[in-house]
């Protein structure tokens, strides 16, 4: 069996926090045995279908088009905004943008121009699956998705190996049993078989029981083990092969996440303040797009009073905390007290005209792990994990890698991020990184010598209204930018 020259794991939402000897074993030994990158962070908004593209393309949400998990975009359709995570949403899309949703160039883009594979084998989402290749059909790529099979192909490998290893069993909390299926998959079948040049395996958990059960409940710890002894299974396979020195190993999270403290109706707020909004830009609805946690919110006609009204009266709420409007000077937004959206990397058309997060803060759950929140959430209970914001819990992924061209016991210094990965492998295979991208090579954990990045800048931005002041701290290695984190000071009345 030969194996791939890179393999990347994504653990969605594993805080770094969690990854102890005790819950993860496996997993912490490679990170303080390898190349570490502490400081790494997710792109904004820290959602798993943006990250996910992100990841796939090495570049931000702006040069990749995927700007929310859920957005109002009238070219896909116009009555409802998109859901990224559902198959014939994703579908609906890639056909209104002639298979260019995702607009920069990914991974297997490059890899199939050189004559190479990428394979995805996911218990995420069937968007999420989809994003991390999303013209594998094109290239003749393999890409299996055990949360809907309909997002696997191409169609007839997809049918042999559901016949062979089905049926998938049913998602849980945790998702042990369909985790499990899913390395069986990848290495009885997908590797062997396929040879592919990098392979990704995505796996749905902690995330999901995060939502379901809470940050540190006992479901969490045990879908952190599980996913922790399905890494193990891939890790003995790759040290016991004779051919280890061509595999590079990445690790890595797509976001964190914090607990869900008080609800709030933020649609219904909206519309009892005047504020008419709903799911589309219909009939009398002025603002459409999704609350939540986080807001993407689309203006009727990018009207500028009505931005200003919308971001005036976030500006106000208690529950609010950050507040992004486009037009500004790079800094401050075009309505005073806002940020500007472009800090954001958000710089696309299809990206809302306003964007907001719920405050945060880093008080306690009742698990004891660190992080709470204002939410607003149909699908998660007070007390479940939510992201999309900017507390550094979740803009503090996970991003670590072990092989013959990294470091040993190494942790960078610089700032890093989900972007990184796919320039890093890029280079190692000496393969052209798209214009598109906006990553780094992770030049600093490298054995050979001569790729270390310049000095790292730092910068915090911030806006005031009354008594309040939103702040966002930015980090720049060169050309590539990452938002480290944000936080709001004082109180709103």
């Amino acid at each position: 069996m030969r194996l791939p020259a890179s393999i990347i794991f994504v653990f969605d939402a594993l805080r770094r926090d969690m990854i102890t000897d005790e819950l993860a074993p496996n997993l912490r030994d490679f990170i303080d045995g390898g190349s570490d990158f502490p400081s790494s962070r997710c792109v904004f908004p820290s959602v798993t279908r943006v990250n996910a593209s992100a990841l796939a393309c090495g570049a931000a949400p702006g040069a990749t088009g995927v700007v929310a998990n859920k957005f109002y975009d009238a070219t896909v359709f116009q009555d409802k905004v998109v859901h990224t995570g559902l198959y014939d949403h994703v579908q609906a899309a890639e056909q209104a943008y002639g298979g260019r949703f995702v607009s920069a160039v990914t991974l297997g883009d490059v890899l199939a121009d050189q004559g190479r594979k990428l394979a995805v084998v996911s218990t995420g989402s069937a968007g999420t699956t989809h994003l991390l290749d999303p013209r594998a059909v094109k290239h003749g790529h393999v890409r299996l998705c055990l949360s809907d099979w309909r997002a696997s192909c191409p169609d007839s490998y997809a049918a042999d190996i559901l016949r062979r290893f089905g049926p998938v069993p049913p998602a849980a909390t945790p998702n042990t049993q369909r985790i499990g299926l899913q390395t069986r998959i990848a290495l009885e079948a997908v590797v062997p078989e396929v040879e592919p040049d990098v392979l990704v395996l995505w796996f749905s958990d902690p995330d999901s029981t995060y939502h379901a059960c809470g940050i540190g409940s006992p479901e969490s710890r045990e879908a952190i083990l599980n996913v922790d002894r399905e890494f193990g299974r891939v890790l003995e396979v790759w040290r016991s092969a004779s051919d280890r020195d061509r595999c590079q190993i990445f690790v890595c999270s797509d976001h964190g996440q914090v607990t869900a403290r008080e609800r709030i109706h933020v649609k219904q707020q909206m519309r009892e303040s005047g504020l008419l909004t709903g799911t589309a830009l219909m009939h009398e609805q002025i603002f459409a797009g999704s609350t939540g946690y986080y807001g993407a919110i689309r203006v009727r006609g990018n009207d500028a009073r009505e931005t200003e009204r919308l971001a005036r009266w976030l500006l106000a709420q208690p529950w609010c905390g950050h507040v992004f409007t486009p037009g500004g000077n790079g800094m401050l937004g075009s309505v005073p007290g806002t940020l500007d959206r472009a800090m954001l990397l958000l710089g696309v058309d299809r990206a809302p005209d306003v964007y907001y997060t719920m405050r945060s803060d880093d008080a306690r759950n009742a698990w004891d792990a660190p992080g709470t929140c204002f939410f607003d959430s149909s699908e998660v209970p007070e007390g479940g994990g939510v992201h999309g914001g900017l507390h550094v819990l979740e803009m503090n992924n996970l991003l670590a890698a072990q092989g013959s061209l990294f470091r040993s016991a190494y942790r960078s210094p610089w700032p890093a991020g989900l972007t990184d990965i796919v320039p890093t492998i890029l280079h190692a295979l000496e393969m052209p990184l798209p214009p598109t991208a906006t990553g780094r090579v992770l030049g600093e954990a490298l054995v050979e010598r001569g790729f270390e990045p310049p000095a790292p800048q730092s910068s915090e931005l911030s806006a005031e209204t009354g008594e309040s002041r939103q702040c966002v701290k930015l980090q720049r290695v060169g050309t590539t930018c990452y938002i480290d984190h944000g936080w709001v000071e004082g109180v709103r009345r």
